[in-house]
Parts: structure tokens; C-alpha cells; sequence
């Protein structure tokens, strides 16, 4: 995966690799835990129209960057939008970030075991 999760004690840092970096045009993003307000595994689309900075692949699942939903700045980062983690945040530039993960059960577990600890 181009994409993974560094668990800490007071926040999560999602590292993105490959062309995952140019698609997205981030790096990395530091989520504290105390801005996460729901973790869960669910299928995310969005319009395929919706603004956005970064991209949309060949593909219509795959997309990649900073889109604007709901009238709210959210970050996806997938290539199949079933069963991806979802992030609900309060308090950052994006009200959610949407993962596509190996395991995002195990993902989400240890998310909630560490907001558990906070």
C-alpha cells in the first residue's frame, strides 16, 4: 500500500509513498487524537464533479487529495471507495479523511484503543 498509519500516544501520522505523494500532493498528515470524533469502516463516494486539489484517476473510484464535500474540505485517499477507514475530525483543515487501507479493521481498532488511552 501506498499508504500507512504511525500510531503515537497523542496522534496519528498517515505517510503516503509512490505516486500516492504526487497524486495527493502530501507527504504525510499529523492528526492529533483529540480531533478525531468517529472512527469507522464504510464505503465513502463523492461526486465525481467535486472540486478538488489533487486528482481523480483514470478509474472513477480512485481519488486522491483535498476535495470538497458537503461544504467541507475532507481528504480521500483510496482506489476502491468500499471499505475504506473513515476519519471524523473536528477542529482541523479537513472535517474528514478517508483511507484505503490493507486492514482497516486493524486500523480502526488500534485508533480506538488509543483514543481510549487519551
Amino acid at each position: 500500500m501506498s499508504r500507512h498509519i504511525e500510531y503515537l500516544n497523542d496522534k496519528l501520522i498517515i505517510h503516503f509513498t509512490g505516486l500516492t505523494v504526487a497524486a495527493s500532493l502530501k507527504k504525510e498528515i499529523e492528526v492529533p487524537l483529540s480531533a478525531i470524533r468517529s472512527v469507522k469502516i464504510d464505503d465513502f463516494k463523492i461526486n465525481p464533479l467535486a472540486f478538488r486539489v489533487g486528482t481523480s484517476g483514470i478509474g472513477k473510484n480512485v481519488k486522491h487529495g483535498r476535495f470538497l464535500y458537503e461544504n467541507e474540505w475532507v481528504f480521500l485517499s483510496y482506489s476502491n471507495h468500499k471499505n475504506v477507514l473513515i476519519l471524523d475530525l473536528e477542529g482541523l483543515d479537513y472535517k474528514k479523511i478517508v483511507l484505503e487501507l490493507e486492514s482497516p479493521e486493524d486500523a480502526k481498532a488500534k485508533i480506538e484503543s488509543l483514543m481510549a488511552k487519551v
